[in-house]
């Protein structure tokens, strides 16, 4: 790994057999893949229900993730109970997360892709998705925070199609000027031959931060005890302008106790959770970063409005072309959210009224 990832100690080492409890420190980021399997087990054909979503909601709230990618989401599917997966694995932890979804494919007069949880916390400046080729079509989520850019991917199946999608990737680093993680199921492994298939490209770029001792996969082609190739979910790293990020310690999740209870997590998804926890250099937390907005807003794609998060409750919310004319409006005791599908993709001004403040941000609608 590049000199300029500094690792403070692998400090999870928990037994296999026994429950990980794996403390976070106060003043690290949880990063955190998952590829949730649908939340229907950790076997096919499993079972859709609210049971195994809270369940692996358990898991992301028991590890107390800040970031988190997750894959195998479905959105308004027919045969799912037009269910909002990623919305409602987030509720679910209890915690507050903003949900940022990206649509692959469109399926069951809805969609599968993948996406993540914010913090709320964590103002988000940018979204942005980015079509990845693939069999069945895949999709890059970006995020971008105050000190770095988080990218949610799952690898396609197709080899060729894969590398392609890793090369989009790594030219997208060419636009951002931020440290980036890349996290997800990459369908590809550093321990096969030559290095990979995609993974040689996506060494090029970043370099590996998340655990790499045994296979975070259990089942399936790779997934057989001691065959060591199913590894295939990561968060790599990009370090950008020397920023003195730090990795203090990273492990695949294989157990874990959750209210007193030993689950194993072969039961709730057919990959395990990994996590990388970072620190920032020269700060406590992220918590205690001064000047953090008073309120944010992104663009929540699946039911076509503008979400605003924030501590200060707003009373009315305004949307105005970058020309000035007025385009939306909301008023309510605490808006949450304006209605924006009838207006055309672009840039906008959005205008918060609280207490008698007024409060601006601009915001894409993509």
């Amino acid at each position: 790994m590049r000199k300029y990832i500094i690792f403070w100690g692998f400090l999870c080492l928990c037994l296999e057999l026994a429950a990980q409890t794996c403390p976070k420190e106060g003043n690290v980021i949880r990063i955190l893949t998952y590829n949730t399997h649908y939340c229907k087990g950790g076997t096919d054909p499993g079972s859709i229900n609210d049971a195994n979503t809270r369940l692996l909601a358990s898991v992301i709230k028991t590890l107390d993730a800040d970031v988190v990618s997750l894959q195998e989401l479905d959105s308004a599917a027919n045969s799912r109970g037009k269910r909002y997966l990623l919305e409602q694995i987030g509720k679910a932890t209890g915690l507050n997360y903003t949900p940022v979804y990206g649509s692959a494919l469109k399926w069951d007069g809805g969609s599968v892709g993948c996406g993540s949880l914010i913090k709320t916390i964590y103002p988000i400046s940018k979204i942005k998705k980015i079509a990845l080729p693939g069999d069945e079509p895949r999709i890059a989520v970006r995020t971008d925070l105050d000190k770095f850019v988080f990218i949610s991917v799952h690898g396609d199946l197709n080899d060729t199609k894969r590398i392609q999608g890793a090369n989009i990737i790594n030219n997208e680093l060419d636009y951002i000027r931020k440290p980036v993680f890349l996290a997800g199921d990459l369908n590809d492994c550093h321990r096969w031959g030559n290095g990979g298939i995609a993974f040689p490209v996506y060494m090029e770029k970043f370099t590996i931060a998340s655990d790499t001792k045994g296979n975070t996969v259990w089942n399936g082609p790779h997934g057989e005890e001691g065959a060591d190739q199913g590894l295939i979910d990561y968060v790599l790293f990009h370090d950008y302008n020397n920023s003195r990020i730090e990795v203090v310690q990273t492990h695949i999740v294989r157990s874990i106790e959750i209210n007193g209870a030993i689950v194993n997590l072969q039961n709730v998804s057919d990959h395990y959770p990994v996590f990388v926890d970072i620190r920032l250099p020269g700060s406590t937390s992220i918590e205690n970063v001064e000047g953090e907005p008073d309120f944010n807003v992104y663009f929540d794609g699946v039911r076509e409005r503008f979400c605003i998060q924030g501590e200060m409750p707003l009373e009315q919310i305004d949307v105005y072309a970058l020309t000035g004319q007025k385009m939306a409006g909301m008023k309510g005791e605490n808006v949450t959210a304006v209605d924006v599908s009838g207006l055309s993709k672009g840039v906008y001004i959005v205008k918060g009224f609280s207490a008698g403040k007024s409060l601006v941000r601009k915001v894409i609608k993509e």
